[in-house]
């Protein structure tokens, strides 16, 4: 006999249904195996979706903890998502499982540790991710970095840094384009980026005074399509622009990702901690059961 397990549709970064990053979060409280739940990605057909297991005894009352792991469509266990974590946790707070005293979820994950989510406001989560500085690449390896990104924006583009993020975040590339290249405007071939000879390419601009945003980035993970949203990317970008713009430690600014569906982030990053923390309003767009 099939038994039925509860799932969400949530929106990270957005407050509605056809804007930020969309996931899948699926409750299975028991082993179905590492194929099973893959499948069920797959079935799901999100960007990632999230399961979230057994629960965690806590000692704290404004603390419940969970196991979780996240999946991609194309049958790929990820050992770490952003946007799915802030979707998870939408999903536990607004399925009633946690008393209203409950303002954080810890996720334990199988490879990144413990992830703390918290709960702001009515519909918003803040995560705290790793974070990195970037070094610059070297004079022999730009050319080709910059031939990649003519073919992937048909034209010269005005660049105005290339850097590779540190330990950890070894296989993520960021230039930095002038801001009058208008990049949520640009025509982009994802695939070309495969010729930069990294997995993950966050292109960014500074944002124009008059927009409410410091930053606006995009992220290319060839041979994928854009990701809509990228929580992981900011691990290098706030990092980034708080020194660019000489912001003190904790001093909260926001970004909006320019992919053709956007998302708005709010981001601080803890210099004394190492960590960037990010704030996302989120959106459940359905909910239901899948039987099993």
């Amino acid at each position: 006999m099939s038994r039925p397990f509860p799932f969400y549709l949530v929106a990270a970064f957005s407050s509605g249904p056809f804007q930020g990053n969309p996931a899948a979060v699926v409750f299975i409280d028991e082993d179905l195996g590492t194929d099973t739940l893959m499948k069920i990605a797959t079935n799901f057909n999100q960007p990632i979706t999230s399961v979230i297991g057994s629960s965690i005894p806590s000692t704290d009352e404004k603390v419940a903890a969970w196991n979780i792991r996240w999946f991609s469509a194309n049958s790929h266990e990820v050992p770490l998502c952003g946007h799915g974590t802030v979707a998870a946790a939408r999903a536990i707070f607004e399925s009633g499982l946690v008393a209203d005293s409950v303002e954080v979820v810890e996720f334990h994950t199988q490879t990144a540790g413990v992830m703390k989510a918290r709960k702001v406001g009515n519909d918003g989560i803040e995560i705290r991710l790793p974070s990195t500085t970037l070094t610059e690449v070297s004079a022999d390896e730009r050319p080709k970095i910059t031939a990649a990104l003519v073919n992937a924006f048909g034209r010269d583009v005005a660049v105005k840094y290339v850097g590779v993020g540190g330990k950890g975040f070894e296989s993520f590339l960021m230039v930095e384009l002038d801001e009058q290249e208008n990049l949520g405007e640009c025509d982009v071939n994802v695939p070309a980026f495969l010729d930069t000879g990294y997995i993950i390419n966050v292109i960014t601009t500074a944002a124009s005074s008059s927009s409410g945003e410091e930053l606006f980035p995009r992220v290319l993970p060839p041979p994928f399509s854009e990701d809509s949203v990228c929580g992981s990317a900011h691990c290098l970008l706030a990092p980034y622009w708080s020194k660019k713009s000489g912001l003190a430690s904790d001093q909260p600014f926001s970004a909006r990702q320019v992919s053709p569906r956007g998302g708005d982030l709010g981001l601080f990053w803890d210099q004394t901690g190492d960590v960037v923390a990010l704030t996302a309003a989120t959106f459940v767009f359905s909910k239901g059961v899948i039987y099993l």
